[in-house]
């Protein structure tokens, strides 16, 4: 199985040639995005975690380019976004958690989930954040379209059995604490930005889910002021030092890696 983070929380599994693209986001600092457009709208499926912009925007692009072709699968609240911004509703499947999806060689389980609380220690910093000037024009933007771009409490996990192998993916760093998840996942793909204590609060995700193998994503800064580089080495050590048998993988945003 080939996986490839495009940065955010942009994840492509492809397996026997079917393709899984989640989250689609093309990077505001990114002004080259021909080719990751192009891959992207190569894909045969669409999943949403839930219906942030950083988690949709790119939808519209991935289906003019790749002339509709593209299932979307996402809850009521997206899919109502996605439709106000021109996207045909006969490509949108709506889900719910408790669904099952069978995409080709994948069997896809949808799990509640739930968005992660931003501290006030990350809040004030962001207020505070001199690149708010820097990058006004992301600003408003970012600004005029998360009020249309609402999570409306529809974050879903996404449980993808595929080649024998279990991958664990969240879309947003927090869980729902009246649903049971899977322990013991070959792979949990987990975002990693939201709080100031982004190290050790990470760090209770491992010790409830138990996976066998962690990839971090969205640690990079693909739409300033609001997002940051993380730096994802602190969290590294302290795996090591608890869970010295669980590989922590940071891809470069991109890079293919081979999952076996």
């Amino acid at each position: 199985m080939k996986l490839k983070w495009y940065g955010t929380a942009t994840i492509l599994l492809e397996q026997d040639g079917v393709r899984l693209l989640f989250d689609p986001f093309f990077s505001l600092n990114n002004r080259d995005l021909t080719h990751l457009i192009e891959e992207s709208s190569a894909v045969e499926y669409i999943l949403i975690t839930h219906g942030h912009l950083d988690h949709i925007a790119g939808i519209p692009e991935i289906l003019k380019h790749g002339n509709g072709t593209a299932a979307v699968y996402c809850t009521a609240k997206p899919r109502d976004v996605l439709i106000s911004k021109g996207i045909d509703e006969s490509f949108l499947h709506k889900i719910a958690p408790g669904d099952v999806l069978t995409l080709g060689p994948y069997e896809v389980r949808v799990l509640k989930g739930k968005h992660i609380v931003f501290n006030k220690g990350l809040l004030v910093k962001k207020i505070l954040n001199p690149r708010n000037l820097l990058y006004l024009n992301n600003s408003l933007y970012l600004f005029r379209e998360n009020g249309v771009c609402a999570e409306a409490g529809e974050t879903v996990v996404y449980d993808v059995a595929v080649a024998n192998k279990r991958i664990l993916l969240l879309g947003s760093l927090n869980l729902d604490d009246d649903t049971e998840y899977p322990e013991g996942a070959d792979l949990l793909i987990l975002p990693y930005q939201g709080r100031s204590d982004i190290c050790r609060y990470t760090l209770s995700f491992i010790d409830r889910l138990k996976p066998k193998m962690v990839l971090l994503d969205h640690f990079d800064d693909s739409f300033p002021p609001i997002s940051s580089s993380m730096k994802t080495s602190p969290f590294i050590s302290l795996m090591r030092e608890k869970y010295p048998e669980v590989p922590v993988v940071c891809q470069r945003a991109g890079a293919e890696w081979s999952f076996t």
